[in-house]
């Protein structure tokens, strides 16, 4: 570890003279001049090609020497100083089990019913410098408690680190197997959801992966509530690409009710963020005995005769095997000693759950930058992307009472109606947008008076309304239908506020304009007692006065409100609603 900071140190100290003096970054593709001063290939070639300096002789930016352009050499020396330097700086992030990476409880259950998200945690993570803005992928292994999920977890911190190094031992490169927690015996450590405090940086297309590891033993707890449990099942959903699900011996039908529940949530967390319910899934089943043939062939094998048998009474795990998301791996028994011990040391396995055990974490290692986390359109989600899902479905989730009565299929009716309520909202949001946008400009403003407007935004609100009344399912439907009604009333009245506003001040500015004479033809806009009658004329034609008279549609020119609010000069009174008659808002001195 002293080694390891003193290196890091030195290439600190070595930073001053790794500096391009023209971009202030770290060389990249480093050049020598004749006076032995270095810069970027493509800085002092800019340098040169600019404006002042191309009358010029080339010369060095900083001694002035006289320089050939054609005598740049690439510095070879500076160049493998650099990637040492890169490497180094990579290796350091790597260093998944160094003093600083430790598990974190990311969401933490306080007593049987209460459960917390931990901020800090969060933004540690997906805000971490290598992942907030990169990809990331978030391997979780769940699965009931006591089933090895930790000791997976320690091996595939081994595995990741093994990856970056390229080292062909990393198996046995440690002897005791340090990490997640876990005990010997009946005794459970890990609850709610945990995450290893560092991500494992790898490379896909010359691009940065932040590789997570994530403990979810939280949310398959007897100790637990229905409620929570449910819970803590969305957030490991919504937060994993790659899941790993963990059960002993084989799967059993208790298995596949736990998972079809797991993708029932699944399905509608899904939904409500545009994502894929499930994006990869390993079935991992250990301690398999009959027959002893192990792997994932083997594996594919068992999968197919388990569905032989459940026909179709889990139609969610029919589909994912269907859509190829769902690999199968057979693990034989360890040992004795790694069962009787709390170790797990490599030393300790039988011969072929070692060499199964290696081949099964190499192929999640390798495979993990396949697995970034992505919406359904395939847009790839960096670290602070998934950061505030998470933020946001904690606290939808924070929000609801569900109650002693709790199942996984009410969570599941929840979670529905939050996602037609989020779909409702959006149709209206888009909907005044639409309308605020089109009536920007003064011309396109005048053709639709307030009242009219009003009549538009409120028939729509109410169809909106009308249809997602038809669409909640859960038992708080006419409760979250009030609340729903409340939120787009206040949406509703703050359009109609601003639009109010801004078109009694664009009939202002019109007025004044035609009241000054700046108009060709004063009066020729508006037939009286009607408000912004259809206006064919471009706003640069009106502005200039030419071919009003000829192309404005509408009677009474010479008497609408142009000359009347023109003489107006400037005064702006805000209507009351209902209010149409422009006439109405000048004064009878000015008329």
């Amino acid at each position: 570890m002293e080694n390891k900071k003193t290196s890091i140190d030195t290439l600190e100290l070595l930073k001053p003279d790794l500096t391009c003096s023209i971009c202030l970054e770290l060389f990249q593709d480093p050049v020598s001049l004749e006076c032995g001063h270095n810069f970027c290939a493509q800085c002092i070639t800019c340098h040169w090609d600019s404006g002042v300096a191309r009358s010029q002789t080339p010369c060095c930016p900083e001694c002035r020497r006289s320089c050939d352009k054609k005598q740049l050499v690439p510095d070879t020396r500076l160049r493998g100083i650099l990637e040492n330097m890169d490497f180094l700086q990579q290796k350091e992030s790597y260093d998944g089990c160094s003093a600083e990476a430790k598990p974190l409880e990311l969401v933490q259950t306080n007593s049987n019913t209460d459960f917390s998200l931990c901020l800090n945690v969060l933004n540690q993570c997906l805000n971490h410098p290598q992942a907030k803005n990169n990809p990331v992928c978030f391997i979780s292994v769940m699965g009931e408690q006591r089933t090895g999920k930790s000791f997976f977890l320690n091996y595939l911190i081994r595995g990741m680190r093994g990856l970056a190094s390229k080292d062909p031992q990393w198996m046995i490169r440690e002897r005791d197997l340090q990490g997640f927690q876990f005990a010997p015996g009946d005794k459970s450590i890990t609850k709610g959801i945990w995450i290893w405090s560092q991500p494992f940086i790898l490379e896909k297309n010359k691009k940065k992966v932040a590789v997570f590891l994530v403990d979810t033993e939280g949310a398959i707890s007897l100790e637990q509530d229905k409620e929570t449990n449910a819970k803590l099942v969305a957030l490991s959903m919504l937060l994993s690409s790659h899941q790993i699900f963990n059960v002993s011996r084989l799967l059993k039908e208790t298995d596949l009710e736990y998972l079809e529940m797991f993708l029932h949530i699944a399905e509608e967390i899904g939904k409500c963020f545009n994502m894929a319910p499930i994006q990869h899934l390993d079935l991992l089943v250990r301690d398999w005995f009959f027959p002893p043939i192990f792997g994932k062939e083997a594996g594919q094998t068992y999968m197919n005769k388990v569905m032989q048998r459940i026909s179709d009474r889990y139609p969610r795990i029919q589909k994912i095997l269907d859509d190829k998301v769902v690999s199968c791996c057979l693990l034989p028994f360890p040992g004795k000693k790694v069962a009787s011990s709390c170790n797990g040391n490599p030393e300790d396995m039988d011969l072929d759950f070692y060499q199964h055990l290696r081949d099964f974490i190499t192929d999640v290692c390798n495979s993990a930058t396949q697995h970034v986390k992505r919406r359904s359109d395939g847009h790839i989600l960096t670290g602070e992307e998934l950061a505030e899902n998470i933020t946001k479905l904690f606290n939808l989730l924070k929000e609801q009472v569900f109650g002693f009565s709790l199942s996984l299929d009410l969570l599941v009716t929840q979670l529905h109606d939050m996602r037609m309520v989020e779909a409702a909202r959006k149709e209206l949001e888009d909907f005044v947008k639409e309308q605020d946008s089109s009536t920007k400009s003064m011309f396109a403003s005048l053709k639709t008076v307030p009242s009219n407007m009003f009549k538009l935004i409120s028939s729509k609100r109410n169809e909106i309304l009308n249809g997602l009344k038809g669409t909640l399912k859960s038992p708080e439907k006419c409760q979250v239908m009030k609340n729903f009604e409340e939120e787009i009333q206040k949406i509703v009245k703050d359009f109609q506020d601003s639009y109010r506003k801004r078109f009694w001040g664009q009939c202002t500015a019109l007025g004044g304009l035609v009241g000054g004479g700046i108009l060709a033809v004063a009066g020729g806009i508006v037939g009286v007692g009607v408000a912004a009658t259809v206006l064919t004329v471009e706003a640069a034609a009106v502005a200039t006065g030419a071919t009003v008279g000829a192309t404005v549609v509408g009677s009474g020119i010479g008497a609408g409100i142009g000359a009347a609010v023109g003489k107006a000069k400037g005064k702006e009174r805000v209507p009351k609603e209902g209010e149409e008659n422009l006439f109405d808002y000048v004064d009878d001195d000015d008329e």
